[in-house]
C-alpha cells in the first residue's frame, strides 16, 4: 500500500554509539507523503549495514511509489514547513520542568542574540550545510557590542553547542536533518586568561575600607566560604548554627527568571543540601552581624545584585586593589585552599562542586607551589 512517494534511490547510513547495543546503524533518505510534504526519513538502530540496508528496500517496496518528483510539490502550502521560530518555541516549552528556570533562560537568551536574527522566520529545511557554515563563519567574527572585544573560543563554542542540541532535538522529533554533525568546530589561537584571584593580604586589604556592616559581612562569607553569591544571597538566619560552627547551603536566589520576577529561590547548581563547616574568621563576623529575615542579607528580599556589584567596584578602587568579579572570589577561597594543602575532594565538598569541575577549573593552581613542593625532594 503506497503512504509515500519517492523520487530517488538515494540514501545515507550512520554510524551511531549506543549504550546498550554498542555500534548500530541508521538508514536515512527522502520522501515525499500523500499531501506533498517532503521531508526525511530514518530507520534506526540495525546491527549492521546490510540489515540496514534491506530494511531500506524492503521499506521502499512496500511503501513507496516511485515518481520523477514530488507530484503535489505545487499544491504545497508555504506554512507547511515549520520555521525555525516555531520549533524552537516548541524546544523551549519541552524543556520546561526538566531543566532549571536559569538554564533555559539562558538558552533563550542565546537564541535571541545570536540565532534569531539569522534564522527566526527562514524555514527549518533552509538550515543546510552551507547556510550553517556561514553562520559559523558570522559568529566567530563577531564583537561584543558593549566592550567591543572579540568573544572568546570557549564562549562561541558554547552558542554552537546550544543551537545543535536545539537542531538534534528537531532532528530527533520531526525528522529534518541537523547539518550541524557534519561542520567541525573552529579553531581559534587564543592564550588562556589568567584566573583573577585575591590573596589573603589582597582581601583584608579591600575589607578594611568596607563600613557597611551588611557588605562587611556578606563579601566576607563569600571569600571564606567559596560559596556562589547566589546561595549568600539566599541564606537565612536559621540556616546558620554558631554553635556547631556551620552553614547549611540548600539554596541558591536566581535572577534569570522567564515570567519577568526579580528573582526566584531555587536549588543550589549542584542541587546539593549541604552542611559546611565555617572558619573563626566567618564565626566572629556573624557574631558581630546578627542579619536580617527572611533574608540575612536584605530582609523581606535579598540584595539586588546590581547594587551589590557596584559597591563592590567602588570599594575595589578605594582600597586599591586589583579589580576582579564577585564571583573571582570563590576563585580565591580555591586558591588558598589549594595553597595550605587541601586535596580536591575536600575543595570539592567545601564549595558544593563536583571533584571532575574542580579539576578542570582550577587544576593549575598547583603550579603556584611547584618550586616549594621540589624543594622538599632531598
Amino acid at each position: 500500500m503506497t503512504e509515500f512517494y519517492i523520487s530517488s534511490n538515494k540514501y545515507s547510513l550512520v554510524e551511531r554509539k549506543t549504550k546498550h547495543n554498542g555500534t548500530v546503524y541508521d538508514v536515512m533518505f527522502r520522501v515525499v507523503t500523500l499531501d506533498g510534504i517532503e521531508r526525511q526519513k530514518k530507520l534506526s538502530g540495525f546491527k549492521n549495514k546490510t540489515l540496514a540496508k534491506q530494511a531500506y528496500l524492503d521499506f521502499v517496496t512496500e511503501k513507496c511509489e516511485l515518481v520523477k518528483n514530488n507530484p503535489l510539490k505545487k499544491h504545497k502550502p508555504d506554512k507547511q514547513v515549520p520555521t525555525v521560530g516555531e520549533l524552537h518555541r516548541s524546544y523551549i516549552a519541552s524543556l520546561r520542568g526538566q531543566n532549571k528556570e536559569s538554564s533555559i533562560y539562558g538558552k533563550q537568551s542565546v537564541y535571541d542574540i545570536f540565532i534569531k536574527p539569522a534564522f527566526e522566520s527562514r524555514s527549518i529545511t533552509d538550515l543546510t550545510k552551507q547556510e550553517l557554515l556561514f553562520w559559523q563563519d558570522a559568529l566567530w567574527a563577531t564583537r561584543n557590542e558593549r566592550t567591543g572585544e572579540s568573544y572568546s573560543h570557549n564562549y562561541l563554542s558554547r552558542v554552537r553547542a546550544n543551537f545543535s542540541t536545539f537542531l538534534s532535538w528537531v532532528e530527533e522529533r520531526y525528522s529534518y536533518k541537523n547539518a550541524f554533525k557534519e561542520i567541525k568546530l573552529p579553531k581559534r589561537r587564543a592564550p588562556r586568561t589568567q584566573m583573577q584571584i585575591w590573596t589573603r593580604e589582597e582581601f583584608e586589604q579591600f575589607i578594611s575600607v568596607v563600613d557597611d556592616p551588611q557588605y562587611h559581612t556578606f563579601f566576607t562569607l563569600l571569600f571564606f566560604t567559596g560559596r556562589r553569591k547566589g546561595e549568600i544571597f539566599a541564606l537565612k538566619p536559621e540556616k546558620i548554627d554558631l554553635e556547631k560552627r556551620s552553614i547549611l547551603f540548600d539554596a541558591s536566589i536566581s535572577r534569570k527568571t522567564l515570567d519577568s520576577a526579580a528573582y526566584h529561590e531555587t536549588t543550589t547548581k549542584a542541587d546539593k543540601t549541604q552542611h559546611i563547616p565555617i572558619c573563626d574568621v566567618v564565626v566572629n563576623e556573624l557574631q558581630n552581624y546578627k542579619g536580617q529575615a527572611p533574608y540575612f542579607f536584605g530582609g523581606e528580599r535579598p540584595l539586588a545584585d546590581t547594587s551589590t556589584t557596584r559597591y563592590f567596584q567602588k570599594k575595589c578602587e578605594e582600597a586599591g586593589v586589583k579589580t576582579i568579579r564577585i564571583h573571582d572570589l570563590r576563585h580565591s577561597f580555591v586558591s588558598m585552599l589549594i595553597h595550605l594543602g587541601a586535596n580536591y575532594m575536600v575543595v570539592a565538598d567545601l564549595i558544593g562542586d563536583t571533584v571532575e569541575q574542580v579539576l578542570k577549573t582550577y587544576a593549575h593552581l598547583y603550579e603556584s607551589d611547584k618550586l616549594e613542593i621540589i624543594s622538599k625532594i632531598k
